[in-house]
């Protein structure tokens, strides 16, 4: 990707800072172009600097969502706890009355329709102790029933807060073993970054101004609603430095901190990093681009590393790289171009 938006951002100052010279051991050939050296490092400073502060964006991403699942887990300790606890109680009441109804059949206090046929004193007499009898036997069945209803409750109250539990104590280990690799990739996103700046820092200054050069300042009319909208932000921000890790015009965008920021202005809510705004929507084919469809770059789904926005069918507006703004430019000059997305619509 960032070997062709390079190579035509600064092809003509390169061509006008290029000096030969002769090589004294043999005459005949020219030395290296300084300037395209240095051009050469920017190009792969700068991919690899997008690579892997990408890839520390996306870890902050994977640390969120696993802080997320923990805070799940024990809100479910808490829920499943108090359910445990109402729920004993319960069982505890009912087993009290179970053991009443125990203590009277063992005492003898069984009334039977039988009994009732010899010593009724009449028909009626038994109708009415038979009656009775069934409401009895009714009663009896209902605390058994609420009893065995109460001790279920308990019993699965108890299998869930011990599965939340667990999920609480993988998602604590997950989160944890993601911390311990954040901080080495930060390490290393911060040396790409400053390598990358170096490399941009050796341009020259015609070099250097035509790699900041502000891109297409045209009006482009996008879809109705969010994806509008966002479009709309993000073209507000052309000319603003690119700054990695930037999320805001006061510090700058990087590729995804702008994408990010173009579609909360639309009131929708994306991921990060560009990784991770690969996630939502739907698959887009290149033939089928549209202005708000979001285009990425890179070998894999999780190697994604760049991200830009369609302006019209054949550009996107983009937070490009080290030493550059946010700019329109054609599709047709950036490399490895992996797929697209469309959010809305």
């Amino acid at each position: 990707m960032v070997a062709n938006r390079l190579k035509h951002a600064v092809r003509g100052a390169v061509a006008l800072s290029a000096v030969s010279v002769a090589v004294s051991l043999n005459p005949g050939a020219a030395a290296a172009d300084p300037a395209q050296d240095a051009q050469k490092q920017v190009e792969q400073q700068t991919q690899q600097a997008d690579q892997i502060g990408q890839e520390y964006l996306k870890a902050k991403d994977d640390l969120a969502a696993k802080q997320a699942d923990l805070a799940k887990a024990n809100a479910d300790i808490d829920k499943y706890g108090k359910q445990l606890t109402e729920a004993q109680a319960k069982e505890e009441q009912f087993r009290g009355q179970v053991d009443q109804v125990a203590a009277a059949a063992f005492d003898g206090a069984q009334f039977t329709q039988l009994s009732a046929l010899l010593t009724g004193k009449s028909a009626q007499d038994f109708l009415d102790q038979s009656s009775a009898l069934e409401m009895l036997a009714a009663q009896n069945s209902a605390v058994l029933d609420t009893y065995e209803g109460a001790v279920k409750q308990a019993s699965d109250a108890k299998t869930k807060a011990a599965d939340a539990q667990k999920k609480a104590q993988e998602a604590t280990d997950a989160a944890q073993k993601i911390l311990a690799d954040l901080q080495t990739k930060k390490d290393a996103a911060d040396k790409a970054v400053a390598d990358a700046k170096a490399a941009v820092a050796k341009l020259s200054n015609a070099a250097k101004q035509a790699l900041g050069a502000a891109g297409n300042m045209g009006t482009f009319i996008g879809p109705a609603g969010a994806a509008g909208t966002a479009m709309q932000a993000a073209l507000s921000q052309r000319g603003v430095p690119y700054q990695w890790g930037g999320e805001t015009k006061d510090v700058g965008f990087d590729c995804s901190g702008l994408m990010q920021w173009a579609w909360a202005q639309a009131g929708i809510s994306i991921p990060r990093s560009a990784a991770a705004q690969y996630g939502p929507g739907r698959s887009v084919s290149r033939d089928a681009l549209q202005a708000g469809d979001l285009v990425f770059f890179g070998s894999t789904a999780s190697n994604i590393y760049h991200v830009g926005m369609m302006v019209s069918p054949t550009e996107m507006v983009h937070a490009p790289t080290q030493g550059e703004t946010v700019k329109v430019v054609p599709l047709s000059v950036m490399s490895n171009y992996f797929g697209a997305k469309r959010y809305v619509g």
